[in-house]
């Protein structure tokens, strides 16, 4: 019988000049680009226009009972120096002739906390039936929470800071049933 051909002998993968060339040349535009987005970063590490409005996406429903959930879902945390307060603004509270809008910072989110989902339950059992709230998240320097926290009364504010602006959308719940 016949014997089988001898194996050939592998050949070992030598990469050409040309292909090193374009490997070095691409791993130094990766290394460029990188520190090019460091650069452009602020000190929450995301990049310059990436965290465009709304930072923080809120949902609730319309009309809820004594209880009812809030999702956050944070595209953005807040910068250093900086924390984002969910407010829960009523409008016409008090008696008639001394109405007025109170606005309840709730749960703030602070630097360095993840870009993911936060859903809370909220507890509205205290509130007059059908009344309303609008909810938004307010993002306060450190001087601006200091200036919303000490004009509490009780928990809630008579106004906001004048330099804090908002983040994300508003969405109103009312008070439909106990």
């Amino acid at each position: 019988m016949g014997s089988s051909p001898a194996p050939r002998p592998r050949r070992r993968f030598r990469p050409s000049r040309y292909q090193v060339t374009i490997a070095a040349v691409i791993a130094a535009a990766g290394t460029v680009g990188a520190a090019l987005i460091a650069a452009n970063s602020d000190d929450s590490g995301w990049p310059h226009g990436k965290c465009s409005f709304p930072a923080v996406q809120l949902s609730a429903p319309d009309k809820a009972g004594s209880t009812f959930q809030t999702t956050a879902r944070v595209a953005c945390p807040p910068p250093k120096g900086t924390k984002y307060y969910l407010i829960a603004q009523m409008d016409n509270v008090g008696k008639p002739g001394t109405e007025h809008t109170v606005y309840c910072p709730r749960d703030p989110i602070t630097p360095g906390e993840e870009a993911r989902m936060y859903t809370t339950t909220r507890d509205i059992h205290d509130s007059p039936l059908h009344s309303k709230r609008a909810l938004y998240y307010l993002k306060v320097t450190s001087d601006e929470e200091q200036e919303l926290l000490s004009n509490l009364y009780d928990t809630c504010a008579w106004k906001l800071p004048s330099g804090a602006e908002t983040v994300s959308n508003s969405v109103t719940v009312e008070h439909g049933w106990q």
